[in-house]
């Protein structure tokens, strides 16, 4: 089983980028069983936190087939999005600690 982290840092001008992989993580995981993680971060945290409805279906999806899901809680905070990425169902895990973890448990991380 490959351990495979989206580390997606595509905010709402790279939309399509962004939710491209969300799907594609999804799919991994429901398809072929794999472990995957899916973190947002910098601009993307605010494409998380958006209220586009692509997203969101694609969050849920994501959520209802046990993907993790992380965001960074100064970037929430930055983008005013804290309430909405939570309600996402996106834990809170800062960047470097969110790194460290997934590189310590052997994740192979996909920039997006």
């Amino acid at each position: 089983m490959s351990k495979i982290a989206f580390w997606i840092t595509a905010g709402p001008d790279l939309r399509d980028k962004a939710l491209a992989n969300m799907v594609l993580a999804g799919r991994l995981k429901a398809n072929r069983q794999q472990d995957v993680e899916v973190y947002f971060f910098g601009p993307g945290v605010q494409l998380a936190g958006s209220n586009d409805e692509a997203i969101t279906q694609a969050l849920k999806i994501l959520t209802e087939g046990q993907v993790s899901l992380g965001a960074c809680p100064f970037n929430a905070e930055q983008y005013g999005v804290t309430q909405t990425v939570g309600d996402q169902g996106i834990r809170m895990e800062p960047a470097g600690e969110a790194l460290v973890r997934l590189t310590q448990e052997g994740y192979q991380i996909i920039g997006v």
